[in-house]
């Protein structure tokens, strides 16, 4: 398992295993989100089966499958109102951990931390989030532009 820290709130990894999920439980852990579509990649744990692995450890578990590079005003949002609603610490995956950083970094900003704030929290998770912060910036631009 490899785990990226982003705070002392949120990580992020690749897939998981079903012990791996009581071993995030047993660290603090209290929510999963699975950003992962299925049938993302081969031999993927499916939803459901995350979804029943997650609650036997004990985890709210939260759906938001999202394709990389691909977010949605309306994924950045939902991803917001699950870092809000936790009741503690929320860790996300996906492939690699990056998709749903990305979506933290989104969500995050558009609840006001500053950009300077999520590089630095990119940095450390050894990720740059300028990019992506700017490519959405300039996409939801474009998309409430009048045409």
């Amino acid at each position: 398992m490899n785990i990226r820290t982003i705070n002392h709130h949120f990580s992020v990894s690749g897939p998981l295993t079903k012990d791996d999920l009581y071993t995030l439980a047993q660290a603090g852990v209290t929510t999963l989100i699975n950003g992962r579509p299925d049938f993302d990649e081969p031999n993927q744990v499916p939803d459901a089966i995350l979804r029943v692995w997650a609650r036997a450890a004990g985890l709210e578990y939260k759906f938001l499958p999202v394709v990389s590079g691909n977010y949605s005003i309306q994924d950045v949002a939902e991803f917001g109102r699950i870092l809000l609603g936790a009741t503690g610490r929320v860790h996300a995956i996906c492939r690699t951990g990056t998709r749903v950083l990305h979506l933290w970094a989104l969500a995050r900003w558009e609840q006001g931390l500053s950009q300077h704030e999520i590089k630095q929290a990119g940095d450390q998770a050894g990720v740059d989030l300028d990019g992506i912060l700017l490519t959405f910036q300039s996409r939801t631009r474009q998309s409430q532009s009048p045409h």
